[in-house]
This record gives structure tokens, sequence and C-alpha cells, in this order.
């Protein structure tokens, strides 16, 4: 089964998609991951095309069969989380469009499935990427490690 773990964010949408054995929940292969990266300040909807339409040249290519997406976490900038929703209502609508069903996990509920702790760091997150999955050598942006780990988490909810 490959599952795509997407991170939303209005300007890069860290992705990952695991590959796993049949049958089992544990031991999967990492067949790609990386970030969306939109140049800052580039306005809406541009900004939303081009997530859109790299994201579906990730679902096209890799064909995954469920996705786990994270939800919005709103702080206390409501700008900011209002233009992060438009990005994940897109996700969504793509994913909808290829017909993957989506689980949506929360940022506690992803990071106490791959590290146990609730609240963990980001560095944490990424060492416990690296000790659980054995995917040692992560580069890029913490994004696309939350999307390792979203994609993980999320296998177990299908």
């Amino acid at each position: 089964m490959k599952v795509i773990g997407i991170d939303p964010g209005s300007h890069r949408v860290g992705y990952a998609i695991l590959s796993f054995p049949e049958g089992q929940r544990r031991n999967p292969t990492l067949l790609t991951y990386g970030t969306i990266e939109v140049a800052p300040k580039t306005p809406s909807p541009d900004n939303l095309l081009q997530i859109r339409s790299e994201l579906m040249d990730i679902l096209t290519e890799f064909q995954p069969e469920v996705a786990a997406v994270e939800e919005l976490f709103f702080v206390q900038n409501t700008t900011t989380g209002m233009k992060v929703a438009e990005s994940r209502g897109v996700i969504l609508l793509s994913l909808g469009e290829k017909q993957i069903p989506a689980v949506s996990l929360t940022a506690t509920q992803i990071k106490k499935g791959i590290s146990t702790r609730g609240n963990a760091t980001k560095k944490e997150v990424r060492a416990a990427i690296q000790m659980i999955l054995g995917f040692k050598d992560l580069k890029g942006h913490d994004d696309s490690w939350d999307a390792i780990a979203c994609a993980f988490v999320g296998r177990s909810l299908v």
C-alpha cells in the first residue's frame, strides 16, 4: 500500500510517499519526499495553482492509494491560518479528483504516533523517523519530514 503524507502550507507544502509491504504497518519504503515551494509573496490564486499542479504531478507519478493530511493548527496569526486553510482545501480537492481517500491528523497525533510524545520538537520528530524507519540521510525542509511522519502515522488509521 502506498500512502502519501502531506503537511499543508500556503507557500511550502511537505509531501512524502511511503510504500508498505502488503498487509503490514511497519517497514515502509520511502519512495519520495520533498517540498512544493512557492516563491514568497506569490499572491492567491497563483500560489494555489502551483501547489495543485505540482501535487497532481506527484499523485499521477506515484499513484498513492490513501492520503494522510495534517490538520490546521491555528496560532495567533489568523491571516496565515486562512492562507494555509486555502492550501489545504486545494490539497483535499486534488486528492478528491484523483479519488484518493484521505484521513486528517492533528500535529499532536502525528508527533505522538512517531515519537510517543505529543509535544515532540521538529528535531525529535526527525530523530524518531531516522530511528524507527531507518531513513538516515534526510535532507530538505522539516515540512517534508513532517509529511513522512504523517504518512507513517496515517497508515495505522486506514
